[in-house]
């Protein structure tokens, strides 16, 4: 069998040479998006932004969906679709997709032009560009990354039109380069390489005429479709052709040549190879096309001025009047930063400016004679602000400029782009390019944790890179322990002249220089005191006491320097490696770190209690010290109290986390509180690995603090999470120490609950008489204790229990008073269960209609809460009732989606479930025994 899969055109799906509908629309476009990702994890949130504009509140479902629709089309090919690490991926093997073929063309024709061979090389690109038969993804609509991405994968189809025109020439093929040309700017009129390769082109094959004609609708185009006249070199061809002093002309195409003209000067330092740039030098090239100055902006050590030398390398050509480069020092340790004075007399002297005794305004002048009576190029590394260079870019106006800083630049009116870190293969290439390829041929796990080590950081990697090469006895899976300790990472990401830390040191130093800067520093040094993945502005504010504009304006100066990077609305995020130095930073002041590690405790804890009453009140808890005065965050209703849960997830889950790990008693007892108000959340969502990390911290905290009612909670929590994970085992044994606790302690209340979680555990296990025994006691404690909420809870777990023992009218009894008591009681959570069971009742009885109408209540309740358990619970029950009404490929469809929730939340025992149901699925419709054991498990 054979899968092939096409994006350069309408996406597209074959298995076994057979064309598959594909759904349209945005499951397409997801498909894409996935295919983009190169057999790499794609995350939720960019494939969100690549589907939407503006994702509605319903894109989390919707998005499940879609991926469920994409895997029937898989057919046999289904399990190629996975869900990894919040995020999606599809594998493709090598050949599987259009696009890798398209580029191992062009690395195969790009081979044989180095080699001078212009024959072989057109021929291979003609063999590339056949591959196309549209635009990338033709007929989608295009958001966010994935758009650019899109736009990309077009641009290189342009750049490799150009590229085998210039083929054409050099072999003498003019009328085939003509023609190549001419369709490309049919298409892309406003493409000012392609207008400049057409007449180049006619010029060599002799027809100066249909030359100048090209020159005068170049113009015309130019003027048409992007209100300005054609460039510099366009001009200067124009007039070589009416000057025609010495005969045809034979300037060479842009791209192919020598690189300047005689007595140019070129000062470019000598050029690297790059990995993983391939679509940013294509992208950069074509922005330049347009336009005559860009900005590439990055954090440091992402290969900014790397980048930057090998885009002026390749333009060097189409830029005849000399190549320059300037450092103006603006991330140099111990050099301060050129002057706007310095820098042009550095650019006047190297194009041969006098510089004896003229004044700094005589020293401009010159130099933007100099530089507009020729084509320059000019590269200026290292900027600091956009002061330093704004008087300059004013001077330079006729030339093609690039600019690189660690500053986004803002106000610079030139086209911007911004530099990132590079991909795990991509970052695995760049060492094993500096330290030689067999050892990571030979180590291909530990060759990916070391790039993931180095935080797949240009600079970090070629570090790593130089050490190796220097040490060819070191392995690699000792390198990856030297770097696995992150308070010594830093120490070991330094070779010679080259260090992760100092280049930090100086964003900083440049940052403290600024107005407001030490006010954002202070900030960075409080982040990495408490380390939080993610800074929003509430904790902002809470960490500096300041006022949220304040806060903001901090953030923002962060951002601009290139320390932090945005990942949502007032919300940011460090790189690993950025994210150690601030950790160090925030270790000098032992007295200021407990402050605001109690700051934001206060913030996370009280918070989290504020929103757990949202979803399920606690009427009474110990007082403990956490409290916030006043309150930054607060609820008006259980949805905005699940998006903040929702949204500081992953900090909540750090902050429990760095506590446990902390080793005091403020630490241990924040661990305690914080597991129980994350519950029920985390189970509710289904993040039962997170429920399990931070119940297991909670569980060692409070027996460091002694604490047995703390002790017997957290046994519990872990139990649950355990036993979605498929741990049934662990889990009983460790709910019958937590029972055996609470007994201890005589808490009536506490053994009631306890047993009510046991009962759950014992019932999943099969083990149906004691999980009755267990809930009827709870149930009689429950209703001598008065606590309603909990009789409803315990009449739904009993129902399901007698579901399963087949005694299907009592199990109506109790439920009916599960629903009246939840009700009553406004537990929309609660009432969406009990919904779930009824209609499992009703179709374990048969009665079809009504267990439609309750599943379609739950399934409306589960998707309001938020519960992706109960969800995919409701999902799979349905399923089984479509089967038995003979509607299967309804069934397959819920099965399906239901089959993506469990993976995605790693529900273990719900995932096998729906894998046993999926197979029921494929039996005759004549066994209805098997559809009726599966609905009322």
């Amino acid at each position: 069998m054979t899968i092939e899969f096409g994006l350069l055109g309408p996406v597209t799906l074959r298995i076994d040479g057979d064309h598959v509908a594909l759904p349209g629309g945005r499951p397409r476009l997801l498909l894409a998006a996935l295919l983009l990702g190169r057999g790499r994890r794609v995350s939720a949130d960019r494939l969100l932004s690549g589907l939407w504009a503006d994702p509605p509140p319903s894109a989390q479902a919707n998005l499940r969906t879609y991926v469920t629709r994409l895997r029937t089309a898989l057919g046999p090919y289904r399990d190629r679709l996975t869900w990894v690490n919040s995020g999606y991926m599809v594998v493709v093997e090598p050949g599987e997709l259009d696009l890798h073929r398209f580029e191992a063309d062009l690395k195969d024709a790009l081979g044989a032009g180095r080699a001078t061979h212009p024959e072989q090389c057109a021929d291979l690109l003609a063999t590339a560009l056949r591959r196309w038969y549209g635009e990338a993804a033709e007929g989608l609509p295009r958001h966010g990354a994935l758009g650019h991405s899109l736009d990309a994968l077009d641009e290189s189809r342009w750049m490799a039109v150009e590229r085998y025109a210039r083929a054409c020439v050099d072999a003498g093929r003019h009328q085939a380069a003509v023609a190549a040309l001419r369709s490309l700017l049919a298409d892309q009129p406003a493409r000012e390489s392609a207008w400049e390769g057409l007449v180049q082109a006619l010029i060599r094959s002799g027809d100066r005429a249909e030359a100048m004609a090209a020159l005068t609708a170049a113009d015309a185009a130019l003027l048409g479709e992007v209100g300005r006249r054609a460039g510099q070199v366009l001009r200067e061809i124009e007039r070589e052709l009416l000057d025609a002093a010495s005969g045809p002309a034979r300037r060479p195409l842009p791209g192919v040549g020598d690189a300047s003209s005689a007595g140019a000067p070129s000062t470019l330092p000598p050029s690297v190879v790059l990995v993983g740039r391939e679509c940013l030098l294509a992208q950069v090239e074509a922005q330049l096309s347009r336009a005559d100055m860009m900005v590439l902006h990055g954090p440091a050590g992402v290969g900014k001025s790397a980048l930057a030398g090998a885009i002026a390398t390749r333009l060097a050509p189409s830029c005849p009047g000399g190549q320059l480069y300037l450092d103006l020092c603006g991330s140099s340790p111990g050099l301060a930063p050129m002057t706007v004075e310095e820098a042009i007399g550095s650019l006047l002297r190297a194009l041969g400016g006098d510089l004896s005794g003229g004044t700094s305004g005589a020293e401009a002048a010159e130099l933007r004679v100099r530089a507009g009576e020729r084509r320059v190029l000019v590269v200026l590394d290292n900027v600091v602000d956009a002061g330093q260079v704004r008087r300059l870019l004013s001077i330079l106006s006729n030339a093609t400029v690039i600019v690189t800083s660690r500053t986004t630049l803002p106000t610079l009116d030139v086209t911007h782009l911004a530099i990132g870190e590079l991909g795990p293969d991509d970052s695995v290439t760049l060492l094993a390019r500096h330290a030689g390829p067999d050892r990571f041929t030979e180590s291909p796990p530990e060759a990916e944790a070391l790039a993931a080590l180095c935080g797949h950081l240009p600079l970090a990697l070629r570090i790593v890179g130089a050490r190796l090469a220097s040490h060819p006895e070191w392995t690699l899976a000792a390198m990856v322990a030297r770097l696995s300790d992150e308070q010594y990472r830093l120490d070991e990401l330094s070779c010679d002249d080259l260090a992760v830390r100092a280049s930090l040191a100086v964003t900083c130093d440049v940052l403290a220089e600024r107005p407001g800067g030490l006010e954002s520093l202070d900030l960075f040094d409080r982040w990495g005191m408490i380390c939080s993945p993610v800074l929003g502005l509430d904790l902002a504010r809470v960490l500096t006491g300041a006022t949220a504009r304040a806060a903001r304006a901090a953030l923002d100066r962060l951002a601009d320097a290139g320390l932090v990077e945005a990942c949502g609305m007032d919300r940011y995020r460090l790189h690993d490696l950025v994210r150690i130095f601030a950790m160090e930073r925030g270790r000098r002041d032992p007295a200021a770190r407990v402050a605001a590690l109690h700051a934001a405790r206060c913030y996370f804890l009280d918070t989290a209690r504020r929103a757990r009453d949202q979803i399920r009140p606690v009427p009474h808890r110990l007082p403990d010290g956490f409290v916030e005065a006043p309150a930054t965050v607060t609820f008006a209703h259980q949805r905005e109290a699940l998006e903040w849960l929702e949204t500081e997830r992953d900090n909540l889950v750090a902050a429990a986390r760095v506590a446990a790990q902390d080793g005091t008693p403020e630490g241990d007892l924040f661990a305690v509180r914080l597991c129980a108000e994350l519950y029920p959340f985390l189970p509710m969502r289904g993040y039962y690995r997170e429920l399990r990390e931070v119940a297991g911290g909670a569980l060692r905290c409070a027996r460091r603090l002694g604490s047995r009612p703390d002790e017997a909670a957290s046994l519990t929590y872990v139990a649950v999470a355990q036993s979605r994970l498929g741990e049934t085992g662990q889990a009983v044994d460790g709910l019958l120490v937590a029972l055996a606790l609470r007994e201890a302690d005589g808490d009536n209340y506490e053994v009631a609950v306890t047993l009510d979680h046991l009962g759950v555990l014992l019932a999943a296990a099969g083990r149906l008489d004691e999980a009755r025994a267990g809930f009827l006691r709870a149930l009689e404690m429950h209703r001598r204790g008065g606590d309603r909420r909990r009789v409803g809870l315990t009449l739904n777990n009993l129902a399901d229990v007698l579901l399963q023992l087949g005694q299907t009218g009592s199990a109506l009894v109790h439920l009916r008073e599960s629903l009246r008591l939840r009700r009553e009681l406004g537990d929309e959570l609660g009432v969406g269960i009990t919904m779930l069971t009824m209609g499992q009742v009703y179709a374990r009885r048969g009665e079809c209609r009504q267990a439609y109408g309750w599943l379609g209540k739950a399934l409306t309740a589960a998707r309001a809460t938020g519960n992706r358990e109960a969800e995919s619970r409701v999902l799979t029950v349905r399923a089984e009732v479509h089967r038995a009404t003979g509607q299967r490929r309804a069934a397959r469809d819920d099965l399906h989606l239901a089959l993506a929730l469990s993976e995605q939340i790693g529900d273990a025992n719900g995932t096998r479930e729906v894998r046993r149901a999926l197979v029921l699925c494929q039996l005759p419709s004549g066994s209805a025994t098997a559809a009726r054991t599966v609905v009322g498990r």
